[in-house]
C-alpha cells in the first residue's frame, strides 16, 4: 500500500505562508536541505494547489518536479499543460484511494492551505512531516485550518538542525479494534 505524505515547513508561529502567500521568510541553505533530496526521491506523484502551482513558476525557471506525476486541484482550470494534470476537487478522494491502494504509489501533499485541509478533513494524509523554522511572521496563512476532526497522532521521529531548523514526523495513530 501506498502512502500521503504532508512534508512542510512552518514558522515558529504556525504560519506556512504569508497572507499574500510570500514564503519569503522561509529559510533556502546550501548548506542544509532538510532531508529533502532523500524525501523527493521517494515520491511518486505531487499534489499542488493552484496557487501554489503558479507560485512555483514565479520562483524558478526549471520545474522541479517534472519527474512526477503532477496534479493540480483547481475550481477554475481543467485538462492538463506541461507539466501537471488538473483536477476538480470531487476528484481527489477517488483518486488518491486509486493511487495509493491501486497503484502502491507514493504521494507528497506540497500545498498550499485548502489543499492541505481537503486532505487532513478526508483523513488522506498518513504521515505528517513538519518542519518548523525558528522565525515568527507574526500573521499569516496557518498550516492547520480550523476543522471538526479529532485525530491522535503518533510522534515517529524527531531532529533539530544546528540552524535550529525542527523537523518532526507523525503518522496517524494505529486504531484498536
Amino acid at each position: 500500500m501506498g502512502k500521503v505524505t504532508l512534508y512542510i515547513a512552518q514558522s515558529a508561529d504556525g504560519y506556512i505562508a504569508r497572507e499574500d502567500g510570500s514564503i519569503d521568510w522561509l529559510r533556502d541553505s546550501a548548506d542544509e536541505d532538510y532531508g529533502y533530496e532523500k524525501f523527493i526521491n521517494t515520491v511518486d506523484t505531487v499534489f499542488l494547489g493552484r496557487k501554489t502551482y503558479d507560485h512555483i513558476f514565479e520562483l524558478t525557471e526549471e520545474f522541479p518536479y517534472r519527474m512526477k506525476d503532477i496534479y493540480v486541484v483547481s475550481n477554475t482550470r481543467e485538462g492538463h499543460d506541461d507539466y501537471a494534470t488538473y483536477l476538480q476537487p470531487e476528484q481527489i478522494l477517488p483518486l488518491v484511494n486509486m493511487l495509493k491502494n491501486e497503484q502502491n504509489k507514493t504521494i507528497w501533499v506540497v500545498g498550499g492551505a485548502n489543499l492541505i485541509h481537503y486532505f487532513i478533513s478526508a483523513e488522506l494524509i498518513d504521515e505528517f512531516q513538519i518542519f518548523i523554522q525558528p522565525t515568527l511572521i507574526g500573521k499569516g496563512i496557518p498550516l492547520f485550518k480550523k476543522n471538526d476532526l479529532e485525530k491522535e497522532l503518533q510522534l515517529t521521529e524527531t531532529k533539530a538542525y544546528q540552524d535550529g531548523m525542527l523537523a518532526i514526523t507523525y503518522q496517524k495513530k494505529e486504531q484498536k479494534h
